[in-house]
C-alpha cells in the first residue's frame, strides 16, 4: 500500500493534527533547523559523475544495482577522503534536492516503487524517509517560525509523520542500516521527543554500529540549547563520548562531534569547555588516517576562527584557497569575512556568524 495511504488513515485518526502545535512550538526556535543532518553537499560536489550515476539508476529504477551498492558500502564500512562513510554520502546522492514540488513527487514515487519491488530492502525505506524529511523542511522553509504559513506547518507535520511511519515500519527488518537510526533521530528532533526517548534511540544506534559517527553528531545537535539540551550539555557529551573510546578513536570522534557543537552554535554562544588542542589532534589523526577533504579543511578553518587562533586559521585558509564549503560557511560572505580576519585585513567582528 502506498505510504500516502497509510498517512491518510493516521490523519483521519487525528494523530497528526494533535501533534502540530507541539511541532510548531519546538521547531520555532531555530531558523537553521533544516540542517538537522550533517550535509554532504561538499562531498557530492566533488563526485558529480558518481552522483549523476546514482540518480540515473534511481530514475531508471535499477533497484538491484542500488541495493548492491548500498550493501557493499554497509558491509565494508567504506570510507572516502576525510573519513566520510560512502554509505552516508550514497543516501545524500539519492536525495539530491529537487527543484519543484512536482519533481519531488516524482522522486518519491520512484522510491515507493523501489519499496514495492524489493520489500526486503532497508535501503529503499531509509532513502524514502530521507526524502520525506527534506521535503518537510521545503514546506516549512528556513525562516523564523512567524514566517511559516499554516499550510507550511501542516505539510511539515504530515511529511515528518510520513517519514516516521516508513521508518517504524522497517524497524524489525532482518537487514538493518546505521542510517536508519540517523534518520529516526532527525524525526525525533523535528517532533521534539523527550530526553529519555531520544537518548534510548541514540544508544540503540551506536550499539548497532559503534563507528557510525553521524549518530554522535545527531545527538550532539539534539543536546544544543537551541534545541532540547541545556548549557554545557553538548560539550559534556562530546568529552564523555570521546573519553569512553579513548586514544586515537576518541580524539577522532571528538573532532567530529566538535564540528556540530561549534559550527551549529548560534552567534557568540560560548565555546568554553571545548578542548581546542584535542580538536586539532583529532583533525590531524583524521587526515593521517583518511586523507584530507574540502569539508575537513573548511571545518577546521571555521573552528579556528571561532577560537580566534589566527595561526591555524591562516594555515587552513591557505590550504583551502578558493575551495570554500557551503555546508560549513553557508555563504561566500561569511567565508570571506573569516579569511580577511585571518589575514589581518579586518578586526575580530562584534558578532561571529553561526555555521550550518
Amino acid at each position: 500500500m502506498p505510504v500516502s495511504s497509510t498517512i491518510s488513515r493516521l490523519l483521519l485518526a487525528g494523530l497528526l493534527l494533535a501533534s502540530i502545535p507541539m511541532l510548531r512550538a519546538q521547531v520555532s526556535a531555530d531558523p537553521e533547523a533544516a540542517a538537522t543532518n550533517p550535509s554532504d553537499d561538499d562531498e557530492l560536489t566533488s563526485q558529480n559523475s558518481w552522483v549523476r550515476q546514482v540518480q540515473s539508476d534511481l530514475i531508471a529504477e535499477k533497484f538491484d544495482d542500488l541495493d548492491r551498492t548500498a550493501n557493499d558500502y554497509r558491509q565494508n564500512k567504506t570510507r572516502a577522503a576525510g573519513g566520510a562513510w560512502k554509505l552516508h554520502t550514497f543516501y545524500a546522492a539519492l536525495d539530491a534536492p529537487q527543484q519543484t514540488d512536482r519533481d519531488s513527487v516524482e522522486h518519491i514515487a520512484h522510491l515507493e516503487h523501489w519499496m514495492k519491488a524489493r520489500p526486503d530492502s532497508i535501503t529503499a525505506r531509509v532513502a524514502l524517509a530521507t526524502s520525506l524529511h527534506r521535503w518537510a523542511w521545503v514546506a516549512r522553509g528556513n525562516g523564523l517560525a512567524k514566517t511559516v504559513t499554516p499550510e507550511g506547518w501542516r505539510l511539515f507535520g504530515e511529511r515528518i509523520k510520513e517519514a516516521q511511519v516508513v521508518l517504524e515500519g522497517s524497524a524489525a527488518m532482518q537487514s538493518m542500516c546505521p542510517q536508519w537510526y540517523s534518520e529516526m533521530m532527525s524525526v525525533s528532533l523535528a517532533q521534539g521527543w523527550d530526553a529519555a526517548r531520544a537518548r534510548d534511540l541514540f544508544e540503540r544506534g551506536v550499539q548497532f554500529e559503534p563507528d557510525y559517527f553521524y549518530l554522535y553528531k545527531q545527538y550532539a545537535n539534539y543536546l544544543l540549547p537551541k534545541w532540547y539540551g541545556h548549557s554545557g550539555e553538548a560539550v559534556a557529551f562530546a568529552r564523555d563520548a570521546a573519553d569512553r573510546l579513548g586514544g586515537v578513536p576518541g580524539d577522532l570522534l571528538y573532532f567530529q562531534i566538535a564540528t556540530v557543537v561549534i559550527n551549529r552554535s548560534n552567534g557568540n554562544l560560548p565555546i568554553d569547555g571545548m578542548d581546542w588542542p584535542r580538536i586539532q589532534r583529532g583533525e590531524q589523526l583524521l587526515v593521517a588516517q583518511y586523507g584530507n577533504s574540502r569539508r575537513t579543511k573548511n571545518e577546521l578553518a571555521f573552528m579556528a576562527y571561532k577560537f580566534r587562533d589566527t595561526a591555524v586559521a591562516r594555515r587552513q585558509f591557505a590550504l583551502i584557497g578558493d575551495d570554500w564549503g557551503r555546508a560549513v560557511w553557508r555563504d561566500r560572505e561569511q567565508f570571506d569575512r573569516a579569511r580577511d580576519w585571518a589575514r589581518g585585513h579586518t578586526q575580530w567582528p562584534s558578532t561571529v556568524p553561526a555555521g550550518e
